[in-house]
């Protein structure tokens, strides 16, 4: 879309800068938006397991149904 945008400036102005510019800042808004919705890759140097409960302890290992 930015691109078409650009484009489009581009020809009304009769100029050849505003296409890539355009382009290039509607992939850094897409990327943008991908992280902002699905968030960042989690660092691993903290060196904590994720799979504690709040208060410290790990949880009980999940079971199928009818095991114990």
């Amino acid at each position: 879309m930015w691109g078409g945008a650009g484009w489009l400036l581009d020809r009304w102005l009769d100029t050849r800068v505003f296409f890539p510019v355009g382009i290039i800042f509607g992939m850094t808004v897409a990327i943008y938006l991908v992280v902002a919705r699905y968030g960042a890759a989690p660092s691993s140097g903290d060196g904590q397991s994720k799979s504690k409960t709040p208060g410290g302890r790990r949880s009980q290992p999940r079971t199928q149904k009818g095991q114990r």
